[in-house]
């Protein structure tokens, strides 16, 4: 059976999609002069705080305290791809253009305090139920190059870690987001994913690629109450139908069968799947390989970069629509 012809799309916003895209390209930066930049008195013995969220538990036991400064100075290195001495430099240049006399944390401050960066992704809530879009790949930490391997070899044993990430099909904002090593694979994050979404949040699908088709992902989403729109293994067979879960893989492994892998992914939407498939590579825009060299500092420096893209689709997306 041949396959159908793809439909073509047309973009119903461009004027408005233009001017987002122009403003992801502004550099205007806005400083609230009422925000707290600087850690305030702890009224303890001991050497105080000199940025907010300083992590000494001797001198803030108990207090929790906003993390801006720090916050800012990584989103910024980040963002321009800068090393933590040319990230200071950086802000404060900023803060000298707009006459703010706050101190700017140095190099070794931003380094430790990367360490424990708790950060907090922001995104829009989309009307209706929440339909996932699951995604995992690796991204590199260290090693050399591609091509400075196959011409000189490496010097040192390349490492990589896999991000893993669920995006919201409506907004194209990422909603939940994991940071594993290598040996990590895709299928056992998928319910850790899931424990990202509020439960109060309704989700009505959740759509991934064939290596998440095992017992543990199709009960994790059937316990959320959602559909599973994940493709049958070639070699699949169908399970004892023990569990919600168990039971509606065995549905979607008997219509793939019946009416062939082809119409099944038109019927059930899995070609939406491609919309996570280029986030993911929006996510790997600001660099192929991240900076930190410490586990912990990686977690903080991705998810970073989610809260950064996150911010740059929310100035807006482009509406297409199919042409007949």
């Amino acid at each position: 059976m041949s396959r159908p012809t793809p439909p073509a799309y047309k973009t119903r916003n461009w004027p408005a999609c233009n001017e987002a895209l122009k403003r992801r390209g502004s550099l205007t930066i806005w400083f609230d002069p009422a925000m707290t930049w600087e850690a305030a008195p702890t009224g303890k013995r001991g050497r105080q705080p000199d940025y907010s969220g300083e992590e000494d538990q001797k001198t803030v036991r108990g207090t929790v305290f906003p993390t801006n400064a720090i916050r800012t100075c990584l989103t910024m290195k980040v963002l321009f791809g800068m090393a933590l001495r040319q990230t200071t430099g950086f802000v404060e240049s900023l803060l000298q253009l707009i006459d703010l006399d706050w101190s700017v944390p140095n190099f070794s401050t931003l380094s430790r305090r990367q360490k424990g960066l708790k950060v907090n992704i922001p995104y829009r809530s989309s009307p209706g139920p929440l339909h996932l879009l699951i995604d995992s790949t690796g991204i590199k930490v260290e090693g050399e190059g591609e091509w400075s391997a196959r011409k000189h070899g490496g010097t040192k044993r390349r490492v990589w870690r896999r991000i893993h990430i669920g995006i919201d099909e409506q907004t194209l904002e990422i909603r939940a987001a994991e940071f594993t090593t290598s040996d990590v694979g895709d299928a056992p994050m998928l319910p850790e994913l899931l424990g990202q979404i509020p439960p109060d949040q309704e989700i009505g699908s959740v759509t991934a690629d064939g290596a998440f088709d095992t017992r543990k992902c199709h009960d994790a989403i059937a316990a959320r109450g959602a559909a599973a729109i994940i493709p049958p293994r070639k070699n699949a067979k169908p399970w004892k139908p023990d569990t919600p879960g168990a039971i509606a893989r065995n549905e979607a492994l008997r219509a793939s069968k019946r009416f062939g892998r082809t119409i099944w992914r038109q019927w059930s939407g899995y070609h939406r799947r491609s919309r996570v498939e280029t986030r993911m590579h929006c996510v790997k825009l600001p660099g192929q390989r991240l900076m930190a060299r410490d586990f912990d500092r990686q977690v903080a420096e991705f998810q970073i970069r989610v809260a950064v893209l996150n911010r740059f689709t929310a100035l807006g997306i482009p509406v297409t629509e199919a042409m007949e």
